[in-house]
């Protein structure tokens, strides 16, 4: 039991490191554009929810293959279903969150564009 705890343990802290890498391999990408101090708080929270959605779906992804491959047990289907609903509430709470920061920053970059 507790190498099953640890090694999900493991897995949960590489998600963690995957999901951190993306938030900043986005941070770097338009700070290094130039983005502008006036829009960090909207940065912080598109790098953040950006990153939790791509993470979110990955695990989606694998929860739905689970899904498909496992055996045809009723409840076995129930959990894999519970599971694919926390992953798209997870999803559609980043989904709502990013809405003003990608408009913000997009708006940001279309100004910049235009100007250039």
């Amino acid at each position: 039991m507790v190498d099953k705890d640890v090694s999900g343990t493991e897995a949960n802290l590489a998600q963690a490191r995957q999901r951190s890498v993306m938030a900043h391999r986005i941070l770097v990408k338009l700070k290094e554009m130039g983005l502008p101090e006036n829009l960090d708080e909207e940065l912080s929270k598109l790098c953040t929810d950006l990153g939790d959605i791509w993470s979110a779906q990955l695990v989606f992804t694998e929860k739905l293959g689970q899904f498909l491959n496992d055996e045809n047990e009723w409840n076995a289907v129930g959990d894999c279903l519970a599971d694919m609903k926390s992953h798209i509430e997870h999803i559609t709470w980043h989904a709502e969150s990013v809405i003003e920061p990608i408009e913000s920053i997009a708006e940001y970059a279309y100004g910049i564009s235009e100007n250039a």
